[in-house]
């Protein structure tokens, strides 16, 4: 009962064996250079979950033929990162491979600053986050963000294509079925590799056609339940009718998802189109819409279908606007590209004793001392002072309405 999971078994022990990920594994890409010219050099694995940033911090130490330890921030303790500092000061090269540092406290990413300034231990380090959020400037600057993206169902078919070509795993299955089992996967190629491994073990000596995929995985009621573009295409057709508010189709394809029976995604997807399409048009919209799903929650089938129901007629019936998904949008995009700017001295915290003496806080005015409790200042920073994320769609009675009390309040007409 000691068996390794298939996908520690699995796992490329060289970059050659990435699955996925031929942008930045390319021969001419970042990856490869630097093991044809034995260049080390620091690197953060940003990508979602299942893509293979630990796999490919590993395979990539392993073509370097240097030493590494991992490190993984989530439950090793300060005395395991203390030990493995002091065993890389013993080597020329030394390979720190950091495991999900966004759950590394800021402390313990000041520790590796000198020694990597130093030059005897570079940090491979992963994350599922933003690492211009969760990771210290002074270690990010240090090292070189390489994205990966979510693996495509036929990257992944390939590659168990060719482990069942090659007897590596042991599994009659059909291409249906195996197609259904990486869909449900969503990208997440270690996901799909335990989806089949359930297989393995327990219907090792059976066929695996589609059917008994349905019967043994929960996910769906019928076959178009998360299988193939079917589910997805009902998804989008649902999204687009309420956004186009067509109450007639946006209930025919809700009442199609409900048939599937995969709840939880309906719901995602219905409080995403919330926040996203009706957003200022009526901001009460996505309270309803949350209510409605955990009434769902509460009541269950089939009497839940009614709130549910109710939530789908009212964001058709509703006015639209996705002037704040857009706005949110754009300044997401500024900081992903690196605009990393520092804040005016006189917005700066000012709740230290040393505070004044850098220069903070001072300067500042406090709006609520002003008429309208407002008072014109600058916020961004000089570099950005005059961007504009958000600009107003002023088709909707409610968003009109704020807008003329937000020009009312700063006694000006704003030009959008």
């Amino acid at each position: 009962m000691n068996k390794k999971p298939l996908a520690f078994i699995l796992r490329p022990i060289s970059t050659r064996n990435i699955v996925g990920q031929s942008k930045i594994n390319s021969s001419n890409g970042l990856i490869q250079k630097m093991i044809k010219n034995n260049f080390l050099t620091s690197l953060i694995f940003f990508g979602p979950p299942g893509t293979g940033k630990t796999s490919f911090a590993i395979a990539l130490a392993n073509d370097l033929n240097v030493k590494y330890e991992i490190f993984n921030a989530s439950y090793d303790k300060k005395e395991k990162l203390d030990k493995i500092i002091n065993l890389a000061k013993n080597e020329n090269n030394f390979i720190l491979i950091i495991d999900e540092i966004h759950r590394m406290n800021k402390d313990k990413q000041d520790l590796l600053l000198e020694h990597m300034e130093a030059g005897n231990l570079t940090i491979f380090s992963t994350t599922t986050e933003n690492p211009f959020f969760v990771i210290n400037p002074a270690v990010r600057s240090r090292s070189t963000i390489v994205k990966l993206e979510s693996i495509t169902n036929q990257e992944m078919f390939e590659y168990f294509d060719k482990l069942l070509s090659d007897k590596i795993i042991n599994l009659k299955i059909s291409n249906e079925a195996l197609n259904y089992l990486i869909e449900i996967a969503g990208g997440d190629l270690r996901s799909a590799i335990n989806n089949l491994e359930l297989f393995i073990n327990l219907y090792a000596d059976e066929y695996i056609d589609l059917d008994l995929v349905l019967k043994v995985m929960p996910l769906a009621k019928t076959r178009s339940g998360g299988y193939g573009d079917d589910f997805h295409d009902l998804k989008s057709a649902l999204q687009k009718s309420i956004r186009g508010s067509d109450i007639n189709a946006s209930l025919y394809y809700f009442s199609r998802l409900v048939q599937i029976g995969d709840f939880e995604t309906l719901m995602r997807r219905m409080v995403i189109m919330a926040y996203e399409d009706i957003g200022l048009a009526n901001p009460n919209i996505p309270i309803h819409v949350l209510k409605a799903c955990e009434s769902f929650r509460i009541i269950g089938m089939p009497e839940g279908i009614i709130p549910l129901g109710l939530a789908i007629v009212e964001m058709a019936l509703s006015e639209k606007s996705n002037s704040a998904y857009l706005a949110v949008n754009k300044a997401m995009s500024d900081v992903e590209a690196g605009i990393i700017l520092d804040v005016p001295n006189h917005l700066k915290d000012t709740h230290y004793k040393s505070a004044a003496k850098l220069g903070y806080g001072k300067n500042y005015k406090y709006p609520h001392d002003f008429k309208n409790d407002w008072v014109d200042q600058q916020y961004l920073p000089n570099e950005i002072k005059n961007v504009q994320y958000y600009k107003p769609k002023i088709s909707s009675a409610y968003e009109k309405k704020v807008i003329e009390l937000y020009e009312r309040m700063k006694g000006k007409k704003i030009i959008w």
